[in-house]
């Protein structure tokens, strides 16, 4: 009898417990418009589950992003905070991250949600992408990384969803490309093929060095755009595992699956073979997604 009279105790303080302390599941999406979700109209595109969790919850309309940028508006998805307060609104045309060794990153300062959970006892994960810095003066400190920010476990891409990190789909340096390669080649040949004219009309001495520096110039200027080309996927496009890279270059075959399955995987390693009787652990898992051009990609 007192075994049956503890455990009813026990039962009715973890069902207590849990009400008081919900798990639940954070999603943000980049590059998505409010008219792009069936529930909010669209006939083209097909978003059932989207639609079903309208139906059943709340469907807010009217919001204000802080930024349309992904580093800047993610920096005030994690904080609450206005991204310029954390240093993490640019007012380049970039603004924002589009390298792994670029300096900076979220601050170590910040108080995220997930630090918030964490001190509460929640189990905190991030899947899909950061895109928030990962290291400060080496590549091993990590202080810009997820589990420095309160999450428990981490797996994404930790910078971003470029075209260049898939072949054939083209490149968003095409302008750089075009300004710092392109133009100075042309520049170089307007000025060997002058400098040829000038001298086989005899009209000006030109010194056989000056020839071999321009063409020089030319194949230094080539020689930098095919090495960018080359190592700019495995040394930007990989996939992350907590702090282990575990896919370099990143493959795009059925990332969004592959991603989805780990982030159940973390739900089912926390919950109780007794669901909805005696959870082991509350957690917050945050999914980061990107639209693409040819899919939903986390």
């Amino acid at each position: 009898m007192r075994i049956c009279v503890l455990l009813m105790l026990l039962l009715g303080e973890a069902q207590s417990h849990t009400a008081s302390r919900p798990n639940f599941v954070l999603l943000m999406a980049d590059d998505l418009g409010i008219g792009d979700p069936g529930c909010y109209g669209n006939k083209t595109l097909r978003t059932p589950n989207i639609d079903r969790l309208a139906e059943g919850g709340v469907k807010l309309t009217h919001h204000l992003a802080a930024s349309p940028l992904c580093t800047p508006s993610r920096a005030a998805f994690m904080t609450g905070r206005y991204p310029i307060r954390s240093g993490m609104a640019s007012q380049s045309i970039m603004g924002v991250f589009i390298f792994s060794a670029s300096s900076g990153g979220l601050p170590t300062s910040e108080i995220t949600f997930a630090k918030l959970l964490k001190n509460q006892g929640y189990s905190t994960a991030l899947i899909g992408k950061w895109h928030l810095g990962t290291n400060c003066h080496n590549k091993t400190d990590f202080c810009h990384h997820p589990l420095s920010h309160g999450f428990d476990y981490f797996h994404g891409i930790p910078v971003t969803n470029l075209r260049d990190c898939k072949p054939g789909e083209g490149s968003v340096f095409t302008r750089a490309i075009r300004a710092l390669v392109f133009i100075p080649l042309q520049i170089i040949a307007i000025m060997l093929l002058t400098l040829v004219v000038v001298k086989c009309l005899g009209l000006v001495r030109v010194p056989p060095g000056v020839f071999l520096c321009l063409l020089c110039l030319a194949a230094m200027i080539l020689g930098l755009l095919v090495c960018f080309l080359h190592y700019f996927r495995p040394l930007n496009c990989f996939l992350m595992r907590n702090h282990e890279i575990t896919q370099q270059p990143i493959s795009y075959d059925n990332l969004t699956q592959r991603l989805t399955a780990d982030a159940a995987q973390f739900i089912r390693r926390l919950v109780s073979p007794f669901i909805g009787m005696l959870p082991v652990a509350t957690w917050c898992l945050a999914i980061t997604m990107e639209v693409g051009e040819t899919g939903w990609y986390f």
